[in-house]
Order: C-alpha cells, then structure tokens, then sequence
C-alpha cells in the first residue's frame, strides 16, 4: 500500500534499510540539482515540453491585429511567371520595395539571402530601389557556412546602396523547435540580428534590450490574424491611397512563404501543428521589441539555487507531517497542483520561466525525503540503542 510515496507495510530490516535508502537517494538527488541548476533538468525531456505548452496557451494576446507590422508574403504563384523559381527575381523585388517604400513604411525588411548575382537588369533594377529607399530598408544577411565569395557580394551590396543590414539566422534546439533568438556569430561582420534591426528603426533609437527567449503572441481576441498580411500581387494593384492607408508608418516586411522552404516549428505549433516561416517568425521577434512590455525573462543559475532551497525545505517539511499525521493522497496532490498553479501564474502574469522540470524534480524528491525522513531516524535512533 502506499503511504505518500513511500511503501507501507514494508517489515523488518527490508523495511527499515528501504526508508534510508530512499531517503539518502533523494537527499542526494536534491544536493545535485543545488549545486548543478541547469545542468541536471537539462537531462530531462520535460523541459521544453513544459515550456512550449505554456508558450502556445498562456502568451501574450493582443484585442486586435498588431498594428505596427506588415507581411508581405511571396509565394510560388507570385513567381511562376518567371523562368527561375530562386532567387527570387530582383526587379519584381525591386517593384515590391518602390511600392512600400512610396506608401510611407518606416522600414522594409527584405528577408532574403543576396548572396550572388542574377540578370544584369534585374539587379540594377533592385540596386536602384535599395539606394532610393536606403534610410529604410533593412537586408537580410547571412554568414553562417558561407564561402567567401558570397560574403564578399553581400557586403558590397550593402555597401554600395547604403542601406542597413541585420541576420536572419534562426536558432532552432536540438528537437528543431526555434524557441530562442539567435546570436551573432563570433567575428561576424554583422552583429545586429534582422528583426532587431526593424524594430530599432520603427523605435527611432529608442529601442528596448531583447531577451533571449521570443515572446510570441497567441491570436488576436477578435480572432483576426496576428500580423495584416498581404499578397504582392494585392499590394502592387492599389491605388496610392489605399496602399499608404494600409502602410504608411508601419514597418514592413516582404519575405517568402513558400510552401517547402524556410519553414521552422515553434511552441505556436503545439495549437496549430503547423510549421510557421521564417518572416513569421521574423515578426514575432521585432514586434516583441516594438512593444517592449511583453518580454520574458528567466531565472539565472542563482535565482535557480533559491528556488531550489525554498522547495526543497517546504517540501521536506510538508512531507514529514503528510507522513506524521497520516494525511491521504489527496493533500500531496493539491499541495502540488499549488506549485504548479504558481509557476503558471508567474508566466502569464508576470512574464517568468519558471525551469519546470527543475522545480518538478525537486518537489518530487523534497516531498518524497520527507515522508521518509521520520522512518529512517526512528530506525537509526532503534539500532544506536540496540
């Protein structure tokens, strides 16, 4: 039978040695993750698990579609026309970027590699927009595997238009889920990321610090799309008026979302069991830092060490009077949906991670040497006197 989560009606030395045992395992278990934070719950799965569940239901939800960021989508339709399929074609670029930039956006992200020359026309045609537009677009560079002859074209396209660059690498974990922003590579030539880039224009240098985890943002409540969207086709057959009405002040990005390239899972794909591309995902990122109220943060390996200490105690104690009271099941079961309730009230109310498999692990083996602790002493106690 099960007395907590020891073992009632173990007898004799059996009985006794398995109090000890299990409470010196658990004893142990506790000292490790005090002293090893984020090294132990990393040899658990249940992280990011956890995480990306609490990430797809309990995020951010905006009344309404954000209104600082537009995404231009690009899809295979919109370039069949064309001899080639990638990259995409420049002068149609080109027209996409004259377009947005006459409408009044305050920034154009081209999320695209510009690693290698294409049509001699097509090229001058977008070289042309770049420089007519350069105090507001920002490229999309890439200098991750790359050879040498193609960092060499991308940084002489950003310099002989003039305009601003940012990387649009992702930074997927090992389960292929993007979760986190990338960093800059070491000694890479551009240190500012893509979206960062955006969103310092639209902020006019008054731009907030990124944290390291992307908040992202659940659908609006009136159930439109997060960020307005748009074909190029529908964008380049409005009138001025209307397509300044729908931009002007806005940071706009223009990127692919085509059906087999650049998509990425996410923790929004827990709810959707979609992949989401690589713009979306783009936008996400710079609205966060546009907003600049919705950031999370998480605990550092010393905040970590306290979380432990404090369950660890709470949870030796509430363990040995579940066990000397004779408490049932049930009071270790709330006791637990409390500490689960806490570090969901932290995430959506207060923007903390909470490590769940730290604080889970933990609780398990405080509340478990509790429930033992008193067997083993009055065992050891029994044989110091016999």
């Amino acid at each position: 039978m099960v007395d907590g989560i020891g073992v009632r009606g173990a007898s004799g030395e059996t009985g006794a040695w398995y109090h000890v045992v299990v409470c010196l395992a658990c004893g142990v278990l506790l000292l490790a993750l005090l002293l090893l934070p984020t090294e132990v719950p990393a040899r658990f799965k249940a992280e990011h698990w956890a995480a990306d569940w609490r990430a797809a239901y309990l995020s951010s939800r905006l009344p309404t579609t954000h209104p600082h960021l537009v995404i231009v989508s690009v899809t295979e339709k919109d370039v069949e026309r064309f001899p080639y399929f990638l990259p995409i074609n420049r002068g149609y670029i080109a027209e996409l970027v004259n377009a947005v930039n006459e409408a009044g956006a305050v920034a154009i992200g081209l999320d695209f590699y510009f690693t290698r020359d294409t049509e001699p026309g097509a090229d001058a045609q977008f070289e042309k927009a770049l420089k007519r537009a350069k105090d507001k677009v920002v490229l999309g560079v890439y200098e991750s595997d790359s050879r040498q002859e193609k960092l060499d074209y991308q940084r002489d396209l950003v310099e002989k238009t003039g305009v601003r660059a940012g990387y649009i690498d992702l930074a997927p974990d090992e389960d292929h889920v993007v979760r986190y922003r990338s960093k800059a590579l070491p000694g890479a030539v551009y240190q500012t990321s893509f979206s960062s880039a955006l969103a310092g224009r639209f902020l006019s240098g008054n731009r907030k610090s990124e944290a390291s985890r992307i908040a992202w943002l659940l659908p609006p409540a009136d159930e439109k799309a997060t960020f307005l969207k748009m074909t190029p086709q529908r964008l380049l057959s409005l009138s001025p008026e209307k397509r300044a009405a729908l931009l002007n002040g806005r940071v706009v990005m223009i990127g692919g979302t085509m059906y087999s390239l650049d998509r990425h899972w996410t923790p929004l794909s827990r709810r959707t069991d979609e992949p989401m591309y690589g713009v979306e995902i783009h936008a996400h990122m710079a609205a966060e830092v546009v907003d600049g109220n919705r950031s999370y943060s998480e605990l550092t390996p010393h905040q970590m060490r306290i979380l432990v200490g404090v369950l660890a105690v709470v949870g030796i104690f509430l363990g040995s009077r579940f066990r000397m009271r004779n408490l049932d099941f049930l009071d270790w079961r709330v006791a637990s949906f409390v500490v689960v309730g806490i570090d969901l009230g932290l995430f959506k109310f207060f923007h903390v991670v909470l490590p769940f498999t730290l604080a889970a692990v933990t609780w398990i083996a405080a509340v478990t040497t509790g429930t033992q602790l008193r067997n083993a002493i009055a065992w050891s106690f029994a044989r110091l006197r016999g």
